[in-house]
């Protein structure tokens, strides 16, 4: 099979990958980039579930291809949806990626906030009847 199509290269840059991922476990402070941020995120998570329907179909017509059930139909519809869907994803990728870079750069960056040991409260009768004694070493 082949496409009478210029070959496109698509290329992904594992770094966006990666700040994609950063940028998951991040907020700004700034209002209008977190709002930029949030975005970029909600059309790459849009885009994953969108390739991985893409993928799904495309195994599916291959199955049934490589069976060998005759079939007068080819895989070009397939081909040019994952094509196109496999883009898009690399694109929002690298526009999220590019989003955490540019506000991780301009020290926007906020780091989302873990509760201290000692902010943890326990709900009442989560203990029970156990009793706290100090260990060799602890201060009492």
């Amino acid at each position: 099979m082949s496409s009478a199509r210029h070959p496109e290269r698509v290329v992904l840059d594992p770094s966006d990958l990666e700040a994609v991922a950063a940028s998951l476990c991040s907020r700004f402070g700034d209002p209008t980039a977190e709002a930029y941020r949030r975005s970029t995120l909600h059309d790459v998570l849009k885009s994953i579930r969108s390739l991985a329907a893409s993928l799904e179909a495309f195994a599916r017509a291959g199955a049934t291809h490589h069976r060998g059930i005759h079939c007068t139909a080819d895989m070009h519809v397939e081909v040019e949806h994952l094509s196109r869907t496999l883009k898009g994803w690399i694109d929002a990728v690298r526009e999220a990626g590019f989003a955490y870079r540019e506000g991780h750069h301009e020290g926007e960056l906020v780091a989302p906030r873990t509760p201290r040991l000692s902010e943890v409260v326990l709900p009442k009768g989560a203990l029970g009847d156990a009793t706290i004694r100090p260990v060799l070493g602890m201060p009492s």
